[in-house]
This record gives C-alpha cells, sequence and structure tokens, in this order.
C-alpha cells in the first residue's frame, strides 16, 4: 500500500495542509522537537493504527479538534481516510462512509516504530498483554468482540465481588466461556507468528528467540476461579484470566525484562514490529506502510544495515532521524513544515 497524500489541521506541531511523500524509500531528517515524529504519528493515526498518547494530547494546544486525511493505493483501490480528533473519540470516514476504526484492519494500514517500543519488552505485563491484544486484532475482528465482551463481564464479577459475592456462578460461566476462547485465540496466533519472528530476529541479532505464554488459568477456568474465590472476595477483583496473564519474550531461554540487557531489547523489540509488518504483509497480500522514528537510536551498525535491507524491498517506507542513509532520499522536517 502507498500513501499518496496526507493532510491535516491541528495535529500537534505540524503547520503544513499537506505532504505528498515519495515512493519507495525516503528520510525524514531534522532536530528534535521539529515535527518528524508527529508526522509519523499522523500518518499512522489515519491509516487507523493506536498510539499510546490520549486523543487530547495529540490536537494543538488551544484547539477543539485535529482533523487528518489520507489518500492511499491498495492493489484494491484507491481510498480516502479522513478522521476527526476530540478528546472524546475519533469519527472515521472511508470513502465517505462513516465507519468504526475496526473497519481500517481491512486495509495493510501501517506499521509505526518508535524508541518506546523497548517498554513491550522491558515493561509491565499490562505493556506486553496490550502488544499482543492489539497485535491480534488487527487480524481477527472476533478476537475484539470476544475481548470486549470478556471484558464487560469483568466488570460485573468485580462488582459482584465487592458486593459480597452474591450470584457469581453466572458471572464464573459467561467469564470463562469468553476467557477460554481467547486465550485459545492467543495461543494459535502466536503458532504462526512465533517462526516469524524467530526469522527476522535472526537477520538482527544473535540468541534464539523465544514466546511463553503465562497463563493464570491455563487448565479448567472455572476451576481456578473457585480456588481463588477467597482471595478474590477479599480483595474485591477478578486475579485469574487473561487479563492477568503475560507474554514473555527469552533470549536462549531467559526472559529479556528480567536478564537482557537495554540493547537486546532493544533488538528485540525491533524484532517485534518487523515481524509484524511481515505477518501484515502476508495477511493482506501487500506491504503495509512502514514507519521507522528514531531509525538509528540504539542501534548497531549490523542493525541499521538490516533495516535498510528490509526498507528497501518495499513499496514504500519512512525513515525518521537526525540524518539520513546514504543514497536515500531526503524530506526535510524543521518548524513542522516539511520539504521535499
Amino acid at each position: 500500500m502507498r500513501l499518496l497524500v496526507f493532510r491535516q489541521r491541528n495535529f500537534r506541531n505540524l503547520a503544513f495542509s499537506a505532504f505528498q511523500p515519495p515512493q519507495g524509500l525516503f528520510a525524514l531528517v531534522g532536530g528534535n522537537a521539529q515535527g518528524k515524529t508527529s508526522l509519523l504519528l499522523g500518518i499512522h493515526l489515519a491509516l487507523g493504527g493506536e498510539v499510546r498518547a490520549s486523543l487530547a494530547d495529540l490536537i494543538r494546544f488551544g484547539e477543539e479538534e485535529a482533523w487528518l486525511q489520507a489518500e492511499v493505493e491498495s492493489e484494491l483501490g484507491l481510498y480516502r481516510i479522513e478522521q476527526r480528533l476530540r478528546p472524546e473519540g475519533r469519527e472515521i470516514v472511508l470513502n465517505e462512509k462513516a465507519v468504526s476504526v475496526r473497519a481500517l484492519h481491512e486495509l495493510p494500514g501501517s506499521v509505526l516504530v518508535l524508541p518506546e517500543d523497548v517498554e513491550v519488552v522491558l515493561g509491565s505485563r499490562e505493556e506486553r498483554r496490550a502488544f499482543l491484544d492489539r497485535l491480534i486484532g488487527r487480524f481477527s475482528r472476533r478476537y475484539a468482540t470476544l475481548l470486549s465482551a470478556y471484558e464487560k463481564v469483568l466488570r460485573q464479577r468485580n462488582a459482584l465481588l465487592k458486593a459480597g459475592g452474591n450470584g457469581l456462578s453466572v458471572w464464573d460461566q459467561e467469564l470463562a466461556r469468553y476467557g477460554m476462547e481467547i486465550m485459545a485465540l492467543r495461543r494459535r496466533f502466536l503458532k504462526r507468528f512465533l517462526p516469524i519472528l524467530q526469522s527476522v530476529h535472526r537477520g538482527l541479532a544473535p540468541g534464539e528467540v523465544g514466546l511463553r505464554l503465562e497463563e493464570t488459568a491455563p487448565g479448567d477456568f472455572l476451576e481456578a476461579l473457585r480456588a481463588r474465590r477467597e482471595e478474590e472476595l477479599t480483595r474485591g477483583q477478578t486475579l485469574v484470566g487473561p487479563h492477568r496473564d503475560d507474554l514473555v519474550f527469552l533470549l536462549s531461554g531467559r526472559p529479556v525484562h528480567r536478564f537482557g540487557s537495554r540493547g537486546e531489547a532493544k533488538g528485540l523489540a525491533l524484532a517485534l514490529r518487523l515481524a509484524e509488518h511481515r505477518l501484515l504483509s502476508e495477511h493482506h497480500g501487500e506491504a503495509p506502510l512502514l514507519l521507522v522514528d528514531e531509525w538509528s537510536e540504539e542501534l548497531d551498525e549490523g542493525k541499521r544495515q538490516a533495516v535498510l535491507a528490509y526498507t528497501r524491498t518495499l513499496p514504500q517506507a519512512i525513515l525518521a532521524g537526525l540524518w539520513a542513509p546514504e543514497g536515500v532520499p531526503v524530506c526535510w522536517v524543521e518548524g513542522g513544515v516539511v520539504l521535499c
């Protein structure tokens, strides 16, 4: 998929109205706080992606809303995506029709690589679980629906636990029904994802990479709930289920978040995003747009060359940083304005 035109109003510190990016691989070069990251975030959001920042923080200070528009060319045709961002939510229009963000997942979209991705590897289990849920949700509409249903039941069950636990059995059954399917889909996805991740990681760094899904209810879900009932009533919350599970990244059999160096974690975080890109390419039959922020930060020469080799094979990719690789076309970013 190729981005033909990106337009915006009131998005962070961007100061242009329209940007026509080059095709193939190119670099965004500029100093710190000039708008490189803002541009990548805006493009990613416009194509249906999600970012860590709240919507309110993405709107220029003093404005009530921001507007994004992307015109893209896919093998299935031309698409125009428009979004209005307000603190309370996003309004999305695809080819003049109002849609949900899930509808944009039918397109290849984009994969955004950020320096803070290392927190997926080194951070909390909530970070790793959120990464897994967002990733599976890009491939499975059913998975996103199950997560939503599970979270509603979880809230009801937690409310009952706080109120003394009367009537829990019905909610136990519902929680187990959704939770078991969520766990089965996670296992199935990781079985598909792991070989791709291992292949990508071998091209970036030494060390055999692995994934381990640590489940709080690995066997009989209902039995696991019953076994923790007294503790749950005391604490007023559900202590087992997919909302408590952890995705553990391994290098040479050791958990990276406990034993890995930051350099190892950085390489693994990059491999995760590139593996995501490869899997989306296989799923859609064409490559998503690849956006890499601070492309050379904390990467040794071998990893930089591997990233370059991969991006040169794509219909379109953007490397943002303080300098551009030799031979790569450059767009300069200064004061929120882009010049190519």
